[in-house]
């Protein structure tokens, strides 16, 4: 627990007591950075509250500057507080009725009057209301990196020499599901996660006398399996 950010949090206000509860939680649990990593199931036990309130309570923090968080493969959510950068979202209130505007009375003109129109004297800029606006492009996918940081991470399994088409055409695939995919960070951690299981490392035993499984980089970027690896199902 970290005496200097739970000292920051208490004093806080303009949010519920449910949210008050979940960030004095995560308080309790950070180190003095602000870092920490608890499950929603910990939180939901620490402060007797339902796990839909509590993430609710997680993803309002989150709006008002003084948490953010960042998903981790395979492991709990690890969160980073900030109460000095805490702002409150404001809350709108209708302004009561103002009383009507006087009303003038104007006097219609003539009939006869003549109808003055006063034309500009210079023509409009064009619009360019309709130009659209430039499109960001998405990050090339670096698929050799990519292969080279399996072969480095996971020397205990067979290396790809031969970054083929069908290969690069699978990794871009996983690439582009998801943007938290595209970056090497990411990947880093995929195949740090897979090195970490004994089953995907060949470790286990096989089945009846056979060979115990070993995962390969093409059995990895398969979409089901690259799943899988990511939810953690093989470090049960």
């Amino acid at each position: 627990m970290s005496t200097i950010i739970m000292s920051l949090c208490w004093p806080l206000q303009g949010m519920s007591g449910p949210q008050k509860a979940v960030l004095i939680s995560l308080a309790d649990n950070a180190n003095d950075e602000g870092v920490c990593w608890p499950s929603v199931a910990r939180i939901v036990e620490r402060t007797c509250l339902g796990e839909r309130t509590v993430q609710s309570a997680i993803k309002w923090l989150g709006t008002t500057g003084i948490l953010s968080f960042r998903e981790r493969m395979g492991r709990s959510t690890m969160y980073t507080l900030t109460p000095a950068a805490y702002a409150p979202p404001q809350e709108m209130h209708p302004v009561g009725d103002a009383p009507p505007p006087p009303q003038e009375k104007h006097t219609p003109p003539a009939a006869a009057a003549p109808r003055t129109v006063i034309e500009p004297s210079s023509e409009p800029p064009p619009l360019v209301g309709d130009e659209h606006p430039p499109k960001v492009s998405k990050p090339k996918c670096p698929s050799q990196a990519i292969v080279d940081l399996f072969n480095k991470t996971l020397p205990g399994l067979p290396q790809v020499a031969m970054l083929t088409k069908d290969r690069v055409t699978k990794i871009s695939a996983r690439w582009n599901d998801s943007t938290v995919h595209q970056d090497l960070g990411f990947w880093a951690e995929f195949f740090e996660l897979v090195g970490s299981s004994p089953f995907l490392m060949g470790e286990g035993e096989g089945r009846d006398g056979a060979k115990p499984f070993r995962a390969t980089f093409d059995w990895l970027i398969k979409p089901s399996n690259f799943v899988k690896v990511v939810e953690g199902n093989y470090h049960a």
